[in-house]
């Protein structure tokens, strides 16, 4: 969540302009921040990961950053604990946690062990088995480490088998097959999927663990975009066209899809 008190919206910021941030420091409001100053005109306030960032001009006096911080603490108090809930609320790869996949619920089971001689992970029935070979004690951190490392290799497997057909299926129902140039998969931040000017369609993998219908709308969408590269009116006429239940799946996003980040490190 981002607030920009100049432009409504807020621009991006060339890299190689910002210089090196602040240690984080509180202010009176007992508001912890990092500050990156940057060649800009107007001062932002971002909070991602229960984490504030603060970004303002070369000059601008430090006085002046205090206080619009202060003026702003209830918005970010507000966006810092609910930030906070929805971290511990995410997946985690664990011994005996269940996980969908697909739309359907999985058991997680995980076995490090000395005599197995390679890392491997295996569906049978309802039930995901993790093993890795280890030589030594680990910690509970270090194997769901590990164990998030094999368990994400094999869910991009998953969403490319799924996802790759129904992508090529629906191009070629809308006829838009000669269109659709590459399909991709990667973990990302902020996107569920992103479709290029040339047909190149990404797909972040974890979205595999949303319902089928908020996979399938991922899907239609990005494909839409094969025929209309934006978000005008006759792009979204497109999409509810093919898929109806659009405004249904982009709630659950809105409310649940902050739990699809699994991550290697927390």
């Amino acid at each position: 969540m981002i607030l920009d008190f100049s432009d409504s919206t807020l621009k991006p910021i060339n890299p190689s302009t910002v210089t090196e941030p602040t240690a984080p420091e509180p202010t009176t409001t007992g508001i912890h921040y990092q500050l990156i100053r940057s060649k800009r005109k107007t001062l932002s306030i971002s909070v991602k990961r229960a984490t504030v960032e603060v970004r303002a001009p070369l000059k601008a006096p430090l006085k002046w950053i205090k206080t619009f911080i202060h003026s702003k603490a209830d918005w970010i108090h507000h966006q810092v604990n609910i930030q906070k809930l929805q971290l511990s609320d995410i997946y985690r790869i664990c011994d005996q946690s269940i996980i969908p996949v697909l739309g359907k619920p999985l058991l997680l089971t995980i076995n490090p062990n000395s005599n197995c001689k390679r890392s491997s992970i295996t569906l049978n029935d309802d039930v995901i088995d993790i093993q890795f070979n280890t030589s030594m004690s680990l910690s509970s951190d270090e194997i769901e480490e590990k164990s998030t490392v094999i368990f994400l290799a094999w869910l991009k497997k998953q969403a490319q088998h799924y996802m790759s057909k129904r992508t090529n299926s629906l191009a070629n129902q809308l006829g838009l097959k000669d269109k659709l140039n590459k399909i991709s998969y990667r973990r990302t931040k902020s996107k569920w999927g992103h479709c290029t000017s040339e047909g190149n369609i990404q797909y972040n993998p974890l979205i595999i663990i949303a319902p089928l219908f908020v996979v399938d709308y991922i899907i239609a969408h990005e494909v839409c975009h094969l025929a209309h590269a934006n978000h005008s009116k006759r792009f979204w006429a497109t999409v509810e066209k093919t898929f109806p239940q659009r405004k249904h799946a982009e709630q659950w996003l809105n409310q649940h899809g902050h739990r699809l980040a699994i991550e290697i490190n927390r």
